[in-house]
């Protein structure tokens, strides 16, 4: 192995006068899941240290509320990376780096804003940055609603599994959900990659399918990975020019979570005339079949460095002009953008998530929690186990409100999907009402849950979900090294409060001091009625009150 020098690039520092208690109070990552550990609002400490952060930071000081942020207002051809220097105890400045911005090129836009109230500049800049991409004006009457096969089935999924589950939707006409979006999920193709050809436990025609699904009054949807194939996939077999590649001129391959031999894949290069042909051709017909949602996963993976057709495109630059081209052959689409890069999706995609996946269950394992729950022994075993506590119901609201600010300024930001269920679950009611608190938080509610054998006071969860939203949720109190359990909003235009218990013990709210609920209110998440002076939230669970 021999050391290889780096290509220059725009950077440039930020020095920073703040007072010495100053510290870091959000960063960002471009990635669906939580840092570990603690929350994305956090202290510092220590004498000389460096924290990073993807397209936006904030640093300041509570005790006199300065604070300074910094963050991208254009990702074109490169995303921006943000480095906070502490030196002697002190937060001294703030570099930031754009890695495919050549010296002497225009670098990407970046905003510098002070401010007494971190929420507010973190919403400015959200509102800012979405101008200056060309995102439209996202203002939704009704919340997001739709069902999604993955978090029971996964990829054993078959035909007769979504049918089925088409019927339950349409058997409940009094939910939003008889007429919401009913997507299939990964495991309907032959191979990652080859999106227009079926699996055998899928003998039905996808066009039939959805036909049949619009018949029911549902809106079909379809989950594919479009910027990728795997190696073992006809396309890649048949096209091996379509890719990106590494120095030695060959398929740059890479680890997918796919099992053998789906697991190594390769992105195509959108800078060539026939790969763009290509995604359109699989957009366009998947939409005569009459497909309207489009869930496109593996995004992260779509910005490999390497040889392209074009040599003056950047990752960035050639991951926008796949979007474009996707965008352009389905104008009409709900496009989800799952595992994105959140700044460079900005005017091309309608929804993103903003969580890691989730799974029926509270907790998975990972090392360092103060609690390790045994998987669940079931269909979904694998898929938690592969990504240990990453698959879970907290670990999904925690990354759900790391991102709360760019809900509805960004794009829809999807939590993942609602658990409520009972069966194929290990997770209490308390912890279920957290699940579905973030589909009202967000205004998306796409769930997994099969509404065919779901127990009533489940299905009552995700329908209040289906119909309910915290309108531009905010944090209300966030404390160094701790999750933010006090929400406010609007629900029908009166002013409410989410209060979210993630810890092991009872805790007190008072609604006058931190809710802002002097005269109390009603209690819709448990059903408890009229509450006034001090809540009790049980250990993991939530209350969502409204004046």
């Amino acid at each position: 192995m021999e050391w290889k020098s780096l290509n220059e690039c725009y950077r440039a520092c930020l020095p920073l006068n703040l007072p010495p208690e100053a510290g870091l109070i959000y960063r960002s990552s471009n990635n669906m899941y939580p840092q570990f550990p603690g929350s994305a609002f956090t202290t510092t400490s220590g004498f000389d240290c460096d924290y990073s952060s993807h397209d936006v930071v904030v640093v300041g000081d509570g005790r006199s509320s300065q604070y300074v942020l910094v963050g991208a207002l254009t990702a074109h051809r490169s995303l921006s990376y943000f480095t906070v220097r502490r030196r002697s105890g002190r937060m001294t400045s703030i570099l930031v780096e754009q890695p495919d911005i050549k010296p002497g090129e225009k670098p990407e836009e970046i905003m510098v804003k002070t401010g007494s109230d971190w929420r507010v500049l973190l919403k400015e800049y959200a509102s800012a940055s979405a101008a200056a991409m060309g995102v439209k004006p996202i203002q939704p009457k009704e919340n997001l609603v739709g069902y999604c096969t993955w978090y029971y089935y996964y990829a054993d999924v078959s035909e007769g599994n979504f049918l089925e589950n088409v019927n339950a939707l349409a058997a409940h006409p009094e939910l939003p959900y008889s007429h919401a979006v009913a997507q299939i999920d990964d495991g309907y193709q032959t191979f990652q990659g080859d999106w227009l050809d079926q699996h055998e436990s899928w003998p039905t025609p996808l066009k039939t399918i959805a036909q049949q699904t619009t018949a029911k009054g549902l809106v079909p949807g379809i989950w594919l990975m479009p910027m990728l194939a795997s190696t073992a996939s006809r396309t890649f077999r048949e096209h091996p020019d379509w890719f990106v590649k590494n120095d030695q001129g060959e398929p740059f391959a890479f680890a997918g979570w796919s099992p053998a031999p789906d697991n190594y894949w390769a992105c195509l290069d959108a800078t060539r005339p026939d790969v763009q042909a290509h995604l359109t051709y699989v957009f366009k017909t998947f939409w005569e079949w009459g497909f309207r949602y489009f869930k496109m996963d593996g995004l992260g993976y779509g910005l490999p460095q390497g040889r392209r057709f074009d040599p003056n495109a950047t990752p960035v630059s050639a991951f926008r002009l796949a979007l474009k081209t996707i965008r352009e052959a389905v104008p009409e689409a709900h496009i989800l953008g799952c595992c994105p890069p959140y700044m460079a999706c900005l005017g091309y995609v309608d929804s993103a998530r903003v969580s890691g996946d989730t799974a029926a269950t509270w907790m998975g394992p990972h090392p360092g929690n103060d609690e390790v729950s045994q998987p669940y022994a079931g269909p979904d075993r694998d898929n938690c186990d592969h990504n240990p506590g990453s698959c879970c119901i907290k670990d999904a609201w925690h990354a759900t409100i790391a991102n709360w600010w760019m809900a509805d300024r960004w794009f829809r930001a999807d939590p993942d999907v609602l658990v409520a269920r009972q069966d194929r679950a290990r997770h209490s009611l308390g912890e279920a009402r957290i699940s579905v608190l973030s589909g009202i938080i967000t205004g998306v509610a796409i769930t997994s849950d099969n509404l065919g054998t779901i127990a009533p006071d489940r299905l009552k969860l995700l329908e209040l979900a289906a119909k309910t939203r915290l309108k531009d949720a905010t944090p209300r109190i966030w404390h160094p090294y701790r999750w933010a359990q006090v929400w406010e909003g609007t629900v029908d235009g009166k002013q409410a409060v989410a209060l979210v218990n993630d810890s092991e013990v009872a805790q007190s709210f008072s609604l006058a001091d931190e809710a802002g609920l002097p005269k109390g209110g009603v209690e819709i998440l448990q059903g408890l009625g009229a509450v006034q002076g001090d809540v009790t939230v049980a250990p993991h669970d939530a209350m969502l009150i409204v004046e």
